[in-house]
């Protein structure tokens, strides 16, 4: 089984295949191998094609197969059902697009939701066939997933002094804000253009963030009488 490696792309981290690395390394893999690596992505795209086409309720096996120029008994030796074909087509998508994943802090929540938002954005149909399509939704679960725990993780240092209720408030609606549904939902319900759309989340996140930061600098313990003339004599030494 090819597990995944961390790849650097520019600001940010994200997941790529071992056989990636190996190829990108001058490692030659074993032509069988090579060969099987050349199927699996030719699968792939085909169900990602699919995906883009049309809005669709479903994802014809055969259909995908046929696309890919193989048989369906390949198709099956490769992706026993539907939902492992899925999965493994939005984990390619989301790598080959290069959407970042991991975010370092609270400061990078914005930023890193405006580089994902322009990467999708790049494919405007296949997007809104993400969002709102049952296959759509299916392959990009594994991928929000890890998304949603990057978010959840990045909000620790500013949720972290709240009361339960806020931080779950808090997190549940910028990591909301922070996925392709709610630049896309903005942009056909409002009629503004996918870019402007993506700035209004960006904006939203960053309000929500400042008044974060507020509530957390509010709540945090202030120094008493001695340990603040402890600090002022510190800081008065060290200059």
């Amino acid at each position: 089984m090819l597990m995944p490696v961390r790849q650097r792309l520019g600001n940010f981290d994200m997941p790529a295949p071992s056989w990636h690395s190996c190829v990108m390394n001058g490692n030659t893999a074993p032509l069988r191998q090579r060969q099987a690596q050349q199927v699996r992505i030719a699968l792939l795209e085909a169900t990602i094609s699919q995906l883009e086409g049309s809005i669709r309720s479903d994802v014809s096996m055969a259909e995908v197969a046929q696309a890919a120029g193989v048989s369906l008994r390949t198709l099956y030796r490769y992706f026993p059902d539907r939902a492992s074909l899925l999965d493994a087509a939005g984990d390619h998508l989301y790598w080959s697009l290069g959407v970042p994943f991991e975010i370092a802090g609270p400061e990078d929540i914005a930023a890193s939701f405006r580089e994902a938002a322009r990467r999708l954005g790049a494919r405007p149909q296949l997007t809104r066939a993400l969002v709102r399509s049952e296959p759509g939704k299916l392959s990009r679960s594994a991928v929000r997933q890890q998304r949603l725990e990057a978010i959840r993780g990045a909000l620790k240092p500013l949720t972290g002094s709240l009361d339960p209720c806020t931080a779950q408030y808090a997190s549940a609606v910028i990591a909301h804000l922070c996925s392709a549904a709610s630049w896309v939902s903005i942009a056909d319900e409002c009629g503004v253009d996918d870019s402007d759309a993506q700035e209004a989340v960006c904006w939203a996140i960053d309000a929500l963030m400042a008044t974060l930061r507020k509530k957390d600098r509010r709540l945090r313990p202030r120094p008493n009488g001695r340990q603040a003339t402890r600090i002022r004599r510190t800081h008065h030494e060290q200059d």
